[in-house]
């Protein structure tokens, strides 16, 4: 997106369609480069903006950027799942966990759970349901054990900054909440 002052009595509907309906993540690189993650209706986006900053005190207009061909069907792509985040009559899709995409949930949960001080086996009943904990921590092998610990690890690896790899292909950029 670019962004650019808007003229006066001037508004933007991309701006006010998405303050209204989507929760905000904002990130800035040491590069000045901001991103944000567009969450609504079940839908998540990925967008960079160029230009001047969202967070300028003046108000601003919001311009969808296709600058090549070659990155044409990506934008498109882009697009279709704007659509979704703001088109009130979408249904949500069901999300599909990749082993990837659950193992950077657990980590997560793993994380909220410890620091409510909740134990590793109550990690796993969470996770995992209390028939399945049970019967894994009651075995002999410590397959679920070790994949709480790792989940953990992994989730304050996140926290410390590793999400950062998460964002895109922005390379040894530290990003700032």
């Amino acid at each position: 997106m670019q962004v650019s002052p808007s003229g006066p009595n001037e508004s933007c509907e991309f701006y006010d369609r998405t303050v209204g309906i989507c929760r905000i993540t904002h990130f800035t690189d040491l590069a000045g480069r901001e991103q944000f993650l567009l969450k609504g209706n079940g839908c998540v986006i990925q967008v960079f903006c160029t230009g001047m900053s969202l967070l300028a005190r003046e108000p601003v207009k919001l311009s969808f950027i296709i600058d090549s061909l070659d990155e044409f069907q990506a934008k498109l792509k882009t697009l279709q799942r704007a659509q979704r985040v703001y088109d009130p009559q979408a249904a949500a899709d069901i999300p599909e966990w990749t082993r990837h995409s659950l193992a950077l949930r657990n980590a997560l949960v793993a994380l909220d759970c410890h620091d409510a001080k909740l134990s590793y086996f109550e990690t796993a009943r969470f996770i995992y349901g209390e028939e399945r904990a049970r019967e894994a921590w009651d075995s002999p092998s410590r397959a679920m054990k070790d994949e709480m610990r790792r989940a953990l690890a992994r989730g304050r690896d996140l926290r410390d900054g590793g999400y950062a790899t998460l964002l895109g292909p922005v390379e040894n950029a530290l990003l700032l909440a």
